[in-house]
């Protein structure tokens, strides 16, 4: 019974790493004059061309980033691919590969409509694009239970995952206040699509009888979506423990069936506003220090109302369990569980009996990304900078910071290019991005994480890649360029 009950619990935990996207704002790109883009990380910076427009390919971006890979769980024994599970492979070496709390991140990103034109006395930017955020977080301990399931006590918490989806509208404009200082800031108005948060806490199982398993877990769901119901419950019975200690209780009860969950007509589920804010300064200008320049930037202050909550939860209270006596475990290794999806759902709504709690309305943040930024062009060769970004995500459990340095370098007019290294929580990095900007066009593909090893079957062995794409079409010369011709005309007409 605990073998079978150590492989329903691994099964869950796959089943919060599959399956997960993500993207960002592409930090390799915050040293680049030509990245029409730029406002996205400071609202601050200002295109170095008259203005620019972009449909919905003006920029996609697609990875993931966590602290947990695939690496960590799959291992290759004697030719095959097997699971932490395995018996061929120890405890000491798979619990290795795992931290106090593993992450896995997503962010995306696709602008719809991008514009940003100078008037004003500024620059101004109008953004429409789609955005989600997604986090899973798996403790330590579940791992632990997995692979090393003992006639013990065990205390879970921060099992659990949050999801948003929403589209923005910003509006920003930033403005030179001095010859050393420049300060920017963008409104964005929110439109809810979809909000979900599973939160698994304080999961206590006392394993020492080996006759009867006592389990106390609280858990909570959240599904903001619009026509969205639990559906009809289904009947389950107490265990003949319980009804022998609980005389005269009811011999069933009622839990929510995810069978029957169902959508009617999905729409707009809230509304809400967030606020970039951003500076750069100068210090060349300011003290005369050529070619140093501080940046730092704020983004995504603000939440989401979300209105016609979907609640599911339970009370907390003791029970007893047999096991996860469903499971179809396949014999032999035991590390082979395709097909039981189904199976480990209807085990895992059990051991939580989650009911149905009726519906409310949530206000949630988010997640807001802080950046700060030094970067030094060379006096000597202007075309040459070395840069260090500091991002910071502020989100509870799914917070992260990373450290990336960067060298840059415009050979040419019309093309940039970046490379740089970042570490930080979720591990070390490669980043890079190529910037074509003709007068006719922007072109530029980076990305802040090198996919690195594959996968046989072409997933990536690591948790930490992205890919980032988009064209678009600057308007007039770039500014540098006329600064650079305006300086020579007046040289010219002094001699």
């Amino acid at each position: 019974m605990k073998k079978i009950f150590r492989f329903a619990l691994a099964s869950i935990t796959f089943l919060f790493v599959q399956g997960q996207a993500s993207a960002q704002n592409l930090s390799s790109a915050y040293f680049l004059d030509g990245y029409a883009q730029g406002h996205e990380l400071n609202p601050a910076k200002e295109y170095d061309r008259k203005g620019y427009f972009g449909f919905p390919l003006s920029n996609v971006n697609v990875g993931v980033k966590g602290n947990l890979s695939l690496k960590d769980v799959l291992y290759v024994r004697n030719g095959n691919t097997v699971t932490y599970l395995h018996p061929d492979v120890d405890s000491k070496t798979a619990m290795s590969a795992f931290n106090k709390n593993n992450k896995m991140l997503s962010d995306l990103r696709l602008d719809l409509i991008n514009v940003g034109f100078h008037a004003m006395k500024g620059y101004n930017t109008i953004t429409v694009g789609v955005r989600s955020n997604v986090g899973t977080n798996i403790p330590y301990d579940l791992f632990d239970l997995t692979k090393n399931l003992s006639n013990k006590d065990y205390d879970i918490n921060n099992f659990g995952a949050t999801a948003m989806a929403w589209g923005e509208i910003g509006l920003g404009h930033s403005h030179q206040i001095n010859k050393s200082w420049r300060v920017g800031g963008k409104f964005k108005i929110l439109v809810g699509g979809a909000y979900a948060k599973l939160k698994m806490d304080n999961l206590k199982l006392e394993l020492q009888n080996p006759n009867q398993w006592t389990a106390t877990a609280n858990a909570t769901v959240e599904a903001g979506v619009k026509g969205f119901t639990w559906g009809a419950p289904e009947t389950k019975a107490y265990s003949p423990q319980y009804i022998v200690e609980h005389p005269g209780s009811p011999a069933t009860y009622q839990q929510i069936d995810f069978d029957n969950i169902d959508i009617d007509k999905p729409g707009i589920n809230g509304f809400g506003a967030a606020f970039d804010l951003g500076m750069e300064w100068d210090l060349e200008k300011q003290f005369k220090v050529k070619g140093l320049k501080v940046s730092a930037s704020i983004l995504d202050l603000g939440f989401i109302k979300w209105k016609n909550v979907s609640l599911a939860q339970n009370n907390g209270d003791s029970f007893t369990f047999d096991g996860f006596d469903d499971i179809k475990v396949k014999n032999g290794n035991g590390t082979k569980f395709e097909n039981q999806g189904d199976d480990i759902k209807d085990c895992l709504a059990d051991m939580y009996r989650l009911q149905d709690g009726g519906k409310t309305s949530k206000a949630t943040p988010l997640g807001a990304t802080m950046n700060i930024a030094v970067e030094y062009a060379l006096p000597s060769y202007r075309h040459l900078k070395f840069g260090f970004l500091s991002t910071t995500r502020i989100q509870g459990t799914y917070s992260w910071n990373e450290e990336r340095f960067a060298v840059t370098v415009s050979p040419a007019k019309m093309f940039e290019v970046s490379g740089n290294f970042g570490v930080g929580t979720l591990g070390a990095n490669l980043g890079w991005i190529l910037n074509f900007h003709p007068r006719g066009f922007n072109l530029f593909l980076g990305s802040d994480h090198c996919v690195g090893k594959l996968s046989k079957q072409g997933v990536p062995l690591r948790s930490n890649y992205d890919f980032c794409m988009g064209i678009n079409y600057p308007i007039g010369k770039s500014r540098i360029e006329k600064k650079s011709s305006s300086s020579s005309s007046k040289s010219s007409s002094k001699k």
